[in-house]
This record gives structure tokens, C-alpha cells and sequence, in this order.
């Protein structure tokens, strides 16, 4: 048996551990901070990488490269669908079974399936056709697009549609088109039922998005709400809360459209081109994290605390009004950034996921929060943390869910 030296053994060992240490760094990343994230798979390409530093607890629904994915609190990274272009995943209150929607070419359908994974059910199908300008009648589409659902309970589905576009009878009560997205909801245990209406929009600016039911008083629908002023130059951008079953406990009453008598009860201001958007409840609903545009290069995150006195009841009343938006003043900034999208909170209220834009790329971030013993407010309990690393492969325009 040949036999080395001391000098021959550490000339052999050099390259070897040169060798070992590229294994164990193979497929790591890091950002231009230097922190440093664990691959966890790889996506269309692009490495998946994962923080093992930022603690966290629960589970974390989000999709990459159109793909449903989930990351648990073991830095566990399982893929839950393939070839399907998924958005928006929400699990029901008793985490069983998870929403979804999935993106066809010209329309959209809403989806359920398991939450950790299985077949998937179609609930509602956005499919049609394209009808051409056939003896004088105007060119139309009855394709239909769904997005954003929202559990209100395990059994009842809220989701974001342009449902209403040919007046069909789930539509908006008037004689024209409503091409804008409005909030609808379903039940599970009756499909074949007509999606009932539950928040209207304006013509024109983007009708509602954003919907998520208030923990413990699943009544209650927190909504951004997209509207022109009165010339038609200006957008505004409010928060709106509501009573979910108004419309249908009140018929023929609230309608869309560019007069509007609206069950929606204004949390914002009706500001010109002041926009405040993306709300989400705390797990004990009893605060509200949303986003505001600072400028046109910021964002803030935000949270103030819901009207103590409910304001559903009577929406249209100007003293209900004018208390319905007290709280606003109140509100307290998380922090702020360039982009900051789609903030959720943590199951146990101890922290903020959010998307955000950073060297060129959207990727999920923590900042963790607390109640200030004095003044009773929120406040950040140390810096904003990277989570994830992914290469561009985070979809930013795709809600993440946080679940237990």
C-alpha cells in the first residue's frame, strides 16, 4: 500500500475540501446584503431559496412560477400543483380545504382541493364565447374572470368577478353593461344556485378587489374600492367595510354604477388620487394592516384598528359616516418601501408577510409586530426580514395565505 508523506496528505486534502465546500454551497443563494438563503427546489429554471435565519410559524400558501406552493414553519418547500396557471390561494377557517383560481387563456375558473395537496374541484367556470357584431348588436364576450376568493365560512366562498358584465341574473340590477369586478360569493353545498352579489362598483375604475371576512364576525367584508371623482380625471382608492348579506337582505336597493347607492361604509378618506388599499385582518379581527401610496416611488404599510360602533347597519348615514372614518386618523406606519403588496398577517398576530420589490425582483418579507403597553397602538419590534430568494419567480400579482 503506498504510503504519503505529511506534505503529500495536505497537498490531497487542499482540493478535496475545495471540492466539499462547493457541494455544500451548491445551490445556495445570497442577496447583495449578504444573507443567505437554502434552495429549496428549482422553478422554471431559477432557484428556489429559503431563509433558515427569519423564524416564522405556520404555513405559508403562495405560488412561483404560476405553481401552488406551500412553505411550513420546518422550511419544508412542497409544490401542490402542476401545469396549471394557479393565483390566490385561501384556506377555509377549519385549514381542509384550500381556494384557488386558475388561469385559462380567456378566462378564469375557481377552484378547491385539499390543503396539502390532492384533485382539485371545479366550483365555477369562467368559460364562454366570444358572440361577433351580429345584426346591429354590439360584439360581446361571455367569458368570465374569477380571482381573490375568501373564505367566509367553511362553507361559503366570497370571490372577485366580472360576473355582471352582461347583466345575467347574478348581475348588478340595471340595464347596461358592468364590465368592473365586484364581489361575489357561493356555497358549497349549492352549486347550481345562481354566485350572489355582495359588494357593487362604479363604472370604469376597477371595481372591488381585495375581499377577506372578519374573524369571528364573518358578516363583516373589508374591500379596496376603485372610483373616478365626479369630473372623471381623478382615481380614488378607499377601503370599504360592509355588511355581506346588505344587498341580498335588502333587493333592488344597492346597484353599480356611476350613482351608486353603496352598502359599503367608507374606512378612508374619499380623497383625490389618495389611494389606500390591500386590507387584511388580524386572526382576532380586531385590527387592519393595509398599504397606502405615499408617493410615486412609496408605499407604507399600515394598521389601524376597525370603528368600535358597528357602521354596517346604516351605511349611507353621515354621522355614520364620519365615525365609520375616525380610526383612520389613527393609523400607525409599519414602514415603508418602494413597493410593499399583499400584506397578511401570521395565525398567532405577531407578524406581517408582504411582497416587495428588491434588486429587481418581488420576494416575501416578515416585519414583526407588537401592541405598545402605553399607548395601546402597533408598533415594529426590530428590522424587516428577507424570507425567500426566488429569481423573479415570486408572483407578486398572486395573494399568499398564512395558516396554521
Amino acid at each position: 500500500m503506498k504510503r504519503y508523506t505529511r506534505r503529500q496528505t495536505l497537498v490531497l486534502l487542499a482540493p478535496l475540501a475545495l471540492g466539499l465546500q462547493g457541494c455544500l454551497n451548491f445551490g445556495g443563494t445570497t442577496n447583495n446584503n449578504g444573507d443567505k438563503f437554502k434552495t429549496m427546489g428549482n422553478v422554471g429554471g431559477k432557484e428556489i431559496g429559503v431563509s433558515d435565519k427569519v423564524a416564522f410559524k405556520g404555513k405559508i400558501y403562495l405560488t412561483l412560477g404560476r405553481s401552488l406552493f406551500v412553505l411550513d414553519d420546518q422550511l419544508e418547500l412542497k409544490q401542490l400543483t402542476n401545469n396549471m396557471d394557479v393565483r390566490d390561494p385561501a384556506v377555509s377557517p377549519d385549514g381542509k380545504q384550500i381556494a384557488f383560481v386558475q388561469r385559462q387563456k380567456n378566462y378564469a375558473d375557481l377552484l378547491v382541493m385539499p390543503s396539502g395537496g390532492g384533485k382539485a374541484t371545479r366550483l365555477l367556470s369562467g368559460n364562454g364565447k366570444y358572440i361577433p357584431n351580429v345584426g346591429g348588436l354590439a360584439p360581446h364576450s361571455s367569458y368570465h374572470w374569477h380571482a381573490q376568493p375568501a373564505w367566509r365560512d367553511n362553507k361559503t366562498l366570497a370571490f372577485v368577478s366580472d360576473l355582471a358584465k352582461l347583466n345575467t341574473p347574478a348581475g348588478a340590477g340595471i340595464d347596461d353593461f358592468v364590465l368592473d369586478p365586484q364581489v361575489f360569493q357561493i356555497s358549497l353545498e349549492n352549486l347550481e344556485a345562481a354566485p350572489q352579489l355582495v359588494a357593487t362598483a362604479h363604472y370604469g375604475d376597477g371595481g372591488d378587489r381585495d375581499p377577506s371576512f372578519r374573524p369571528g364576525q364573518p358578516n363583516q367584508l373589508i374591500y379596496t374600492h376603485y372610483q373616478y371623482d365626479a369630473t372623471g380625471q381623478h382615481q380614488i382608492i378607499q377601503i370599504q367595510l360592509e355588511d355581506a348579506d346588505a344587498i341580498v337582505n335588502n333587493p333592488g336597493v344597492y346597484k353599480a354604477g356611476a350613482a351608486e347607492f353603496n352598502p359599503g361604509v367608507d374606512l378612508t378618506p374619499e380623497s383625490n388620487d389618495l389611494a389606500n388599499m390591500m386590507p387584511t385582518w388580524s386572526p382576532q379581527g380586531d385590527a387592519i394592516a393595509y398599504v397606502r401610496r405615499l408617493s410615486a416611488t412609496s408605499m407604507g404599510l399600515y394598521i389601524m384598528f376597525p370603528p368600535t360602533t358597528d357602521v354596517t347597519k346604516n351605511p349611507n348615514d353621515a354621522a355614520v359616516q364620519k365615525l365609520a372614518l375616525e380610526p383612520y386618523n389613527k393609523s400607525v406606519q409599519i414602514l415603508t418601501s418602494q413597493f410593499i403588496s399583499q400584506p397578511v398577517w401570521s395565525p398567532d398576530g405577531k407578524q406581517i408577510a408582504y411582497y416587495t420589490y428588491t434588486e429587481n425582483m418581488f420576494d416575501l418579507w416578515l416585519v414583526t409586530v407588537a401592541k405598545d403597553a402605553k399607548s395601546g397602538q402597533y408598533k415594529k419590534t426590530g428590522t424587516p426580514q428577507q424570507l425567500t430568494h426566488t429569481g423573479g419567480k415570486l408572483d407578486a400579482d398572486s395573494r399568499p395565505f398564512w395558516t396554521t
